[in-house]
């Protein structure tokens, strides 16, 4: 049969040699989509590295009534601190609510971040994005631990304990076991942290990059001259729809407490797609999405048009085969094995011309969000063969099982 197969191909290769171009075309298109979805579904996949389902970021808003010395701790505890601490715990108390913490800093789904430098030798400096928590923090979030945690942190000791991220352990220490090491501050010598936990990997968006970043306590400095946010993890039974407009309208009059007052109530469901939004990721998706999908479709009529006339001009041929004795099933067997040597003789070369293209790495398929690897290549290159078999094979075998019920008298009339 395969004999028979490649015979019949060379005795029609000038109009299989359309075939043969448009297949390769296709292929290379098609995996330059393939490669977008990938990259798409790898990063809504990704973990993050915290837990944001069931989480709400409660935003306070300040008024300046009254001034007080910010460099004194009895006058910020009295006048900014207390207050603050009197709204975490009416917060804490609302029914549903099973943790609440505050920080300030880099942020989730958020374009604002803060950055600084740190040393371990204090030769090298290495940048990492900073987040100033309090206690419970690592519980709301339910943080990803790969060494250590959140344990013996005190604003008042020094050295400060931190939390680092993989990235940042690697870049001070060149190793994975940082626990009770210390390092400093690239720009305020005297402020040293000691390693109390290595993270899992974090990042800020679905779409990002893991980045180097740090925990540490929020002190008293930089308490003074910020409104943190409070982070809000509600139960999953009290999560329903209509939840953050209840705890508004509840809460709204009761948070008004010294210079504070309720600003916002929103969940990080709700911010990442506000973010995305607001980047235009979500708008770009939908876009390739629907032209992929179209695309799809198009590539589908393409092949099915081809190879329906393609069998129809081989009525004839499909009535001899069966008069001469070869079944229904032995006349699709052989059409689908000849169909699918012209689909891997097109394949090969568009296999070439797509590794070149990844090697120099001409694609526009959001590389800044993703590196290309191999693997990368390998997936997205199975995944197109597959889909443009699966489409060859529809394509073929709708035509052909129709051309294979022609009575084999009327074929060799009609011929």
């Amino acid at each position: 049969m395969w004999k028979s197969a490649f015979k019949q191909i060379w005795k029609n290769r000038k109009s299989n040699f359309w075939i043969f171009v448009e297949i390769w075309v296709v292929s290379v298109l098609l995996w330059y989509c393939v490669d977008f979805m990938y990259v798409i579904i790898r990063k809504n996949l990704e973990p993050m590295g915290v837990n944001t389902e069931h989480v709400y970021r409660l935003n306070l808003g300040a008024h300046q009534t009254r001034q007080f010395d910010r460099n004194n701790t009895d006058s910020i505890d009295y006048y900014w601190i207390d207050p603050f601490l009197q709204v975490r715990k009416l917060v804490e108390a609302y029914p549903g609510v099973e943790a609440t913490a505050y920080y300030t800093g880099t942020s989730i789904f958020s374009q604002n971040a803060i950055f600084q430098g740190y040393t371990a030798d204090e030769k090298n400096a290495y940048g990492a994005k900073i987040r100033y928590v309090s206690e419970g923090y690592d519980k709301v979030f339910k943080v990803k631990m790969r060494d250590g945690g959140f344990t013996g942190w005190n604003i008042a000791t020094s050295p400060q304990g931190a939390v680092v991220s993989p990235e940042l352990a690697d870049s001070l220490f060149h190793s994975p076991s940082v626990i009770g090491k210390t390092f400093r501050d690239y720009y305020e010598p005297d402020l040293t942290y000691r390693a109390t936990g290595v993270s899992a990997p974090m990042k800020y968006d679905r779409y990002g990059r893991y980045e180097p970043l740090i925990y540490t306590p929020l002190n008293y400095k930089r308490f003074a001259y910020s409104v943190p946010a409070i982070a809000v993890r509600v139960s999953p039974a009290a999560d329903v729809p209509g939840f953050a407009r209840q705890f508004t309208d509840d809460m709204k009059s009761k948070l008004n407490i010294g210079p504070y007052y309720l600003f916002g109530f929103m969940s990080y469901d709700f911010r990442s797609e506000v973010a995305d939004i607001h980047s235009g990721i979500s708008s770009y998706v939908r876009i390739i999405t629907g032209l992929l999908v179209f695309f799809l479709f198009i590539v589908f009529l393409g092949m099915l048009g081809t190879f329906w006339f393609r069998m129809e001009s081989r009525r004839a041929e499909i009535g001899l085969r069966m008069a001469l004795g070869a079944s229904r099933k032995g006349v699709l067997n052989y059409i689908l094995l000849e169909s699918m040597i012209v689909f891997a003789s097109a394949f090969i070369p568009a296999f070439i011309v797509c590794a070149n293209l990844a090697f120099w790495d001409v694609t526009y398929t959001l590389n800044d969000a993703m590196d290309y690897t191999r693997s990368r290549f390998w997936i997205t290159q199975l995944f197109t063969a597959a889909i443009m078999a699966g489409i060859i094979l529809l394509g073929v075998l709708i035509p052909a099982r129709r051309a294979s019920r022609v009575h084999p008298v009327k074929a060799l009339r009609e011929e």
